[in-house]
């Protein structure tokens, strides 16, 4: 085993943009998501280097799970992909497990969201103001729900938690990684009533949303700006039961140990090497890596920040 170079999948959206494809070199406009570490049904990413080339992250997985996962549970394997906004992401809600598996033959669905560039006076979606599902439901009705979201200021370099249930949306203007659990379902709670060019509004899920919703979670930005570090430094983001985010500013390089469990690994600032035993990968501004729990250690070198997600 060895740390997997993995190709992305663009998906086309009506709020996509085109600041990806751009910082990457690449063509087209309207990609609002790139699945970047999926094992997934709904997409399955490509190896692009080594041994496995080739192959996708599940049958990879298929055929070596403890190899690749460690002591970590298959349906704990780790789900990362980026979101160029460049309109505002209708208002969402993910189920929690135990609905999801019911009622859709999919996992629940935690998420973070880190952010990388913003526009200026950018924002994003989490919780509300009040607790109350009837107002809220009737404010969905009349299409006035916006006085009872919370809105978070956003810039560059800031993070936020969503547990599953939390009403949320991104925001306009905003290049963001989200690292998540093993889920496709998202359930479409408000769309600020907008009309496509037949006149049609998309579709909302509002029975299985009030199912789910839960009006009393509260997310939280985490402001780390980008600067000019002398040192290291690793900092948590997040520590929760379905995975941790770690934020790491590379100054030379830093080794991490395994610890028997899978990593995921974006460089969400400059550019950076990954070394395993003689083998040194160089990536990119937004390049991620899925590294297998056999590797025991790798190293990261450059003057870069990255974000290692990994399940405890």
């Amino acid at each position: 085993m060895y740390p997997f170079k993995l190709k992305p999948i663009y998906d086309k959206t009506i709020w996509g943009g085109h600041r990806l494809t751009d910082i990457r070199g690449d063509e087209g406009d309207g990609y609002g998501t790139s699945w970047e570490v999926n094992a997934h049904p709904y997409c399955q990413s490509e190896i692009l280097n080594g041994e496995y080339k080739g192959q996708n992250l599940q049958e990879v997985l298929d055929a070596h799970q403890q190899e690749m996962l460690g002591a970590v549970p298959k349906e704990k394997i780790l789900r990362l992909a980026y979101l160029d906004a460049k309109d505002d992401l209708s208002i969402q809600v993910h189920p929690y497990t135990a609905y999801a598996l019911e009622h859709e033959n999919d996992y629940g669905k935690t998420e973070s969201w880190y952010v990388l560039e913003a526009e200026e006076n950018a924002r994003l979606v989490a919780g509300t103001k009040i607790t109350d599902k009837e107002v809220i439901r009737k404010a969905v009705e009349e299409e006035n729900l916006e006085q009872y979201l919370k809105y978070h200021d956003i810039k560059a370099g800031d993070f936020i938690h969503i547990d599953a249930g939390t009403l949320h949306a991104l925001g306009g203007g905003i290049l963001a990684i989200e690292v998540g659990t093993n889920s496709n379902t998202t359930y479409r709670f408000y769309d600020y009533g907008r009309k496509d060019a037949q006149g049609n509004g998309r579709e909302l899920h509002l029975e299985k949303s009030f199912d789910v919703v839960d009006l009393t979670h509260k997310s939280h930005v985490v402001h780390s700006p980008v600067g000019e570090n002398k040192k290291t430094t690793i900092k948590t983001l997040v520590d929760c039961e379905d995975y941790v985010v770690e934020l790491i500013d590379v100054v030379g390089s830093i080794t991490i140990p395994m610890n028997d469990r899978f990593n995921c690994i974006s460089f969400v600032h400059g550019d950076g090497t990954i070394t395993y035993q003689d083998e040194k990968i160089e990536n990119k501004y937004t390049d991620s890596l899925f590294i297998p729990a056999a590797c025991k250690e790798y190293t990261i070198s450059g003057n870069c920040r990255v974000i290692r997600s990994y399940v405890r």
